[in-house]
């Protein structure tokens, strides 16, 4: 798995124990993880490799996690424009923060869209539902899409008040 991968699966784990168990102090996330990722553990083990995380991307994925969780309520507001359907009260929990991570990265970040769209999605087959892909793929690529030529000429141009 890569650093960047890694930190994104760290980012996520953060973001549901957030969102799921009310942990929002995330300096103590922090410390668990860190803690987790000092341990010996046995190599054969199959679930230990799912949270087994390199201190580099504990301390970068909770950085991550700390900033998607300060503009949640943005990303929660732009997904209910383009999904009115799903509204995130609905969603399952990976795939809400799932697209809160994307979000974050295309709008804040800066990761280049097609980048954070890939991320989003392997993150939505290794652990969402079978139709978490899909839907992430669909409502990221819709954030990730420019206004179009109208939409921005609008926004632009005033027109002067007759009096």
């Amino acid at each position: 798995m890569s650093l960047s991968h890694e930190k994104r699966c760290c980012a996520l784990q953060a973001l549901v124990q957030a969102d799921l168990g009310g942990v929002t102090d995330f300096s103590l996330l922090r410390s668990a993880f860190e803690a987790r990722a000092q341990e010996t553990r046995d190599p054969a083990a199959p679930m230990d490799h799912e949270c087994d995380f390199t201190l580099a991307a504990v301390r970068d994925g909770i950085a991550w996690a700390t900033a998607v969780w300060s503009v949640r309520d943005e990303a929660d507001a732009a997904v209910r424009a383009l999904a009115p359907e799903w509204p995130t009260h609905r969603q399952p929990s990976i795939d809400r923060n799932i697209l809160r991570l994307g979000y974050w990265e295309i709008r804040h970040a800066r990761i280049p869209l097609a980048l954070a769209i890939d991320e989003a999605v392997e993150l939505a087959k290794a652990y969402g539902t079978d139709r978490s892909p899909s839907f992430i793929n669909a409502v990221l690529d819709a954030v990730g899409k420019p206004k179009s030529a109208a939409e921005h000429s609008e926004e632009s141009t005033v027109e002067p008040e007759i009096m």
